[in-house]
């Protein structure tokens, strides 16, 4: 039951940070914004594993295969996937945006699928639902259909950082793997931010601030739903959230149409096939 709870707590987080996301943007670029409120938030996971009486454990416990696999699911979900989601928020909208990056459930299937090498029907009857459901969403509306493609890149990023954090969750507490991930996203992007300049407002800040403490709260509630249960139920209760994000969407004020509506259900439809 907590782990239900936890993961569509953590969806409520993802929809309610797309909003976020889309005002923030209007004061600063992608990247400095990432770099805000990566580092903002893996501080507040430290406070919490300093506070547990962790930290040190969790040092002692990182390994060479550890730390490979934290660095890259950092990458990955982070660093490529949510720089790739904020932009696409940025030229499509969080009305289109979110929607189709929620596909990453579909990709956690496939991935499955590739391991274990063989394909279940309801995994094929899960593709055509969540191929129609992006058709309906990113209908040609004169908005940026390069957006759209990277929401979709964004959700396969996502679906591989996913995968990496279920295997970790089997030697790091869920603080230890969600903070570190942060940590490693703000290291490696100081140097693109030394090249390009650090450019924020002050109202930027003011909102990715606050994204950072919706993103602590999602983050860890999704890493302890991981320890707690399969992955494929955690993705499958957390990709509600594209439903949520259509309310938020409402009151950004942005055009949401009764088919982008129906595209959002039947690609939650699908994924719920996929991973059920």
């Amino acid at each position: 039951m907590m782990d239900d709870v936890l993961a569509i707590f953590s969806a409520f987080c993802w929809a309610l940070n797309g909003a976020v996301y889309k005002i923030g943007l209007r004061y600063g670029d992608v990247l400095s914004a990432n770099f805000v409120r990566v580092t903002l938030t893996s501080f507040g996971f430290l406070l919490i594993m300093f506070a547990k009486g962790e930290l040190f454990n969790v040092i002692d416990t990182i390994n060479f295969k550890i730390a490979c696999m934290i660095i890259a699911s950092a990458v990955f979900a982070f660093f490529l996937g949510d720089s790739l989601y904020m932009e696409a928020i940025r030229r499509c909208g969080v009305s289109k945006a979110v929607p189709l990056s929620s596909t990453f459930p579909l990709f956690v299937a496939l991935w499955d699928v590739l391991v274990y090498g063989f394909v279940e029907p309801k995994v094929v009857l899960g593709a055509i639902l969540i191929v129609v459901a992006i058709f309906l969403v990113a209908e040609n509306d004169g908005s940026e259909s390069f957006g759209e493609h990277l929401a979709i890149l964004a959700a396969i990023f996502w679906s591989l950082s996913i995968m990496l954090v279920k295997v970790l969750t089997h030697y790091l507490p869920a603080e230890a793997i969600a903070g570190l991930r942060f940590a490693v996203v703000s290291i490696l992007t100081v140097p693109f931010l030394a090249l390009r300049g650090f450019g924020i407002g002050r109202e930027c800040l003011k909102w990715m601030s606050i994204s950072s403490l919706i993103l602590l709260a999602g983050n860890y509630s999704f890493v302890l739903a991981l320890s707690m249960a399969p992955a494929s139920k955690v993705s499958t209760l957390s990709s509600i959230y594209p439903i949520i994000a259509e309310l938020f969407a409402l009151k950004l004020r942005e055009r949401v149409t009764l088919r982008m509506i129906f595209g959002t259900f039947l690609g939650v439809a699908g994924v719920c096939t996929v991973v059920r």
